[in-house]
């Protein structure tokens, strides 16, 4: 019984995918990020919210090590995916990369074809065996991404050819393609019209049936839209973390609340 009890909470959706305790981050002098822990769960959408520079984005650029891209960067802390330790030396960057997928603010298509855009991640990665596998892979991810249907009478023109928000939707496919497990979003749809923030929002529901999905976003309506859990990040500090509706509608701290109500921010 214990086993089946065991077998259960494995599968279960509410599976804790990254842990990070005890996060910080500094850009040279700055202490960006003060002590954060969260546990963010598989299958689910999470919101990061707060206001400019409250250090959201830092925070979810740990996640991926994005940050040591930056050479005043210092990361301290635990983070795991899957009980693995991300900053262990022996964590290659590049892989976790693949397996930790990134959409930016601005869509950002390789000034490539539509079809090498996607077909770029399982390539270097060594995912197709062949042509056929790569035709698979590059069908999957755009079906996965919502855009399949627009594009695949012409998957050898420029993705940089494509309207803003399918020039996004191509960016997803390109992150999906990789078959990774989670899918960090920064502000993805800042820089998209209402219609195509309408169809990127859509996206990310389905994608969390698949994927945990971190999104970084400035917008709370969206924030209470497409997440199930949300983060109150407020000047380097997670303030506060639980289910959406809470967050809300019934805040535990007062500068959520301060935030939330538009007082802060």
């Amino acid at each position: 019984m214990n086993d089946m009890r065991i077998l259960e909470r494995d599968v279960d959706a509410n599976a804790i995918k990254i842990a990070a305790k005890g996060v910080q981050v500094y850009y040279g002098d700055t202490h960006a990020i003060k002590d954060v822990d969260v546990d963010i769960q598989d299958k689910t959408v999470t919101a990061f919210i707060g206001p400019s520079g409250c250090g959201k984005s830092t925070f979810l650029r740990c996640l991926n090590r994005m940050n040591d891209t930056i050479d005043v960067a210092r990361v301290e802390g635990d983070i795991r995916i899957d009980g693995e330790d991300i900053y262990d030396k022996a964590v290659d960057p590049v892989q976790l990369r693949a397996k930790v997928g990134m959409v930016f603010q601005k869509p950002n298509p390789f000034p490539k074809s539509i079809f090498d855009n996607v077909a770029y991640g399982p390539r270097i990665h060594g995912l197709a065996k062949n042509k056929s596998d790569l035709d698979d892979i590059v069908e999957r991810a755009l079906r996965r991404a919502a855009i399949w249907n627009e594009v695949k009478d012409r998957l050898a023109a420029p993705g940089t050819g494509l309207s803003g928000g399918q020039q996004q939707r191509l960016c997803i496919a390109r992150a999906v393609a990789t078959e990774p497990e989670v899918l960090l979003m920064d502000e993805p749809c800042s820089a998209l019209d209402p219609i195509a923030t309408a169809q990127v929002e859509e996206l990310i529901d389905e994608l969390r049936q698949n994927y945990s999905v971190v999104i970084v976003t400035h917008s709370m309506q969206q924030a209470a839209r497409v997440s199930q859990k949300t983060a109150f990040f407020h000047l380097g500090n997670l303030v506060e973390y639980g289910e959406t509706g809470q967050i809300f509608t019934n805040p535990e701290d007062p500068r959520t609340e301060s935030y939330i109500t538009g007082r802060i921010g």
